[in-house]
């Protein structure tokens, strides 16, 4: 009930921020962008597409669990700008608790999102079983962001900054797709890089160097761990 009763409060924290409530709406543009402007660029090009859906349905999934990082790593940016971090140093309700269950929200709502993405857009035609496991570890990406956005920057200023520069490491998933040999695991040090692979392997069949397992398996072990990692240096920056 307790937990019920803290998303409930997020989530209307989050709705009258006209900021923070992006990230309850963005999966609705992410799908829309893939199923009715791609196929309106491809009329006003008159050319095929076709060939690019799946690197364009990588993209906007990988991107949507980027979106909602960034956004709730603003979220605790404000909380901590608020001193809201130091007021639940002293409340019943630990930090680690305060903290995991904002990011465990982030987390929910992202894998809703990206799920909504790869099947709402239309690219590409995947089983709800892929569908759903691809979504359940590329979503890791929202809570990770959050974490590393927090422990490199102190304020909303520091913030932005940091944002542009994770968010240029979203190029490595996309470059990789056009790898087929050993040279793609240049770009294996961006978490997204392996759920990347593997959606791109379910849509397209092409061989990778590693089966759809691998790719996951690496990809959801790979995630956790950074996550954790990067949780433990942000509680060390900010506790």
């Amino acid at each position: 009930m307790f937990i019920l009763n803290y998303f409930k409060f997020e989530l209307k924290k989050w709705s009258r921020d006209s900021f923070t409530s992006f990230i309850l709406v963005y999966p609705l543009l992410m799908g829309t962008a893939g199923r009715y402007l791609v196929p309106l660029i491809e009329k006003q090009m008159g050319s095929d597409l076709s060939p690019t859906y799946p690197i364009i349905l990588v993209t906007l999934s990988m991107v949507s669990a980027k979106i909602a990082g960034a956004v709730v790593g603003f979220s605790i940016l404000d909380d901590r700008d608020d001193n809201i971090l130091y007021t639940v140093k002293v409340a019943p309700l630990s930090m680690e608790v305060f903290i995991g269950l904002k990011l465990l929200l982030v987390y929910i709502l992202s894998v809703i999102g990206t799920v909504f993405v790869l099947w709402f857009s239309n690219l590409g035609l995947l089983p709800w079983g892929t569908i759903i496991s691809i979504s359940l570890v590329a979503a890791i990406q929202a809570p990770l962001l959050a974490l590393l956005i927090n422990y490199i920057a102190s304020n909303k200023v520091e913030g932005f900054a940091a944002i542009k520069g994770l968010n240029v490491l979203i190029v490595f998933p996309v470059v990789a797709l056009f790898f087929h040999d050993i040279k793609e695991f240049l770009f294996a040090i961006e978490p997204s890089f392996w759920p990347a692979k593997a959606l791109y392997g379910a849509l397209t069949g092409v061989p990778q160097q590693l089966s759809y397992s691998g790719y996951y398996i690496t990809g959801l072990a790979y995630g956790l761990l950074a996550t954790y990692l990067a949780y433990r240096a942000f509680a060390k920056k900010v506790y």
